[in-house]
């Protein structure tokens, strides 16, 4: 952990302090370029960027800060999910002015009731602060992510979140049972005002990895079943649901970042005003079956359905 923020920490403070330094020119070239090129949206791509380089180093401050001033208070952790929270919000709220985004959400009775397994499809590098800002903020609850360990490289992610309860896994297969019970165990130590957060697909939805899926003759049934879905990774969320003895589970299926998995999106205006529309439902605890696998494919193809319908609402409005 040390040696990896030793790389990350100054080669992010580098590529800061060379932005900023070159921002004005930065910025009339991408102005310039986005009315002589495809890359539309390389101006509102270039504010981004900036903007969240921005967030990253003021995240490093109130980290720094919390770590001085709470480091032995009840409140550290507690400053540390604010801080987190800040850090989403600010993404969020950035990216929907760089890009003219819009959101709408349905389903809200989902947010209401005990804490849960949130289980959410995955589709773009923008849909990773949809659970905590519209699930775990609007309950304003702590929410537990399991995410993969590439991540680490961001400093904020890595800093707050190995600071805060949540669970990176290595996704190369080399240590499978020790990662599962990493999994249950972020579940069975959390408390009742916590949720789990999980994206079952392992990855964002391309129609690359979707392609390169094609070959394995084991998946094709489920990618003709769910044309717009990367089949379930069974192991992870499986043990959650194994280990869950109290907690709901809740899914949230959005649309709207479809076009937009990679940094590259940015700038060929696949972005810009998208209405992104989100939708939950709540599973009770008592109504979860014992048969762990049929139930997730029944939610997935739910999941599948429910994409549909959105897109077909969001055509017709």
């Amino acid at each position: 952990m040390l040696a990896r923020r030793l790389i990350s920490i100054p080669l992010f403070t580098i590529v800061a302090l060379v932005a900023f330094t070159l921002s004005p020119l930065l910025l009339l070239i991408s102005f310039i370029l986005s009315f002589l090129t495809r890359l539309r949206s390389l101006f509102r791509a270039t504010c981004f960027v900036l903007g969240f380089l921005i967030c990253e180093l003021a995240g490093w401050f109130v980290f720094a800060w919390i770590e001085l001033r709470y480091r032995n208070s009840p409140e550290y952790i507690h400053q540390n999910y604010r801080l987190q929270y800040w850090w989403a919000n600010s993404l969020l709220r950035l990216g929907t002015r760089c890009f003219s985004l819009t959101f709408e959400l349905s389903g809200e009775e989902a947010l209401q009731g005990r804490s849960a397994i949130l289980i959410a499809r995955h589709a773009s590098i923008g849909d990773n602060v949809i659970p905590l800002v519209y699930f775990g903020m609007r309950r304003d609850e702590p929410l537990r992510y399991i995410l993969k360990q590439e991540l680490t490289w961001l400093p904020n992610l890595d800093i707050g979140g190995h600071r805060l309860p949540n669970l990176f896994v290595d996704r190369s297969g080399t240590n499978t049972d020790k990662q599962l019970e990493d999994i249950e165990a972020l579940l069975t130590t959390a408390g009742d005002d916590e949720s789990v957060f999980i994206y079952p697909e392992g990855t964002r939805h391309t129609p690359a990895k979707r392609a390169r899926l094609k070959d394995r003759r084991d998946l094709a049934a489920q990618l003709e079943r769910w044309p717009d879905l990367l089949p379930p990774r069974l192991g992870g969320i499986c043990r959650l649901l194994e280990a869950n003895t109290h907690k709901d589970v809740v899914f949230l299926c959005h649309t709207g970042f479809e076009g937009a998995s990679t940094l590259g999106d940015l700038a060929n205006g696949q972005w810009v005003g998208q209405h992104i529309r989100i939708h939950l439902w709540r599973i009770p605890y008592e109504d979860i079956p014992s048969d762990h696998e049929s139930f997730i494919f029944e939610q997935w193809d739910r999941m599948q359905q429910t994409l549909v319908e959105l897109r077909r609402e969001k055509a017709s409005s």
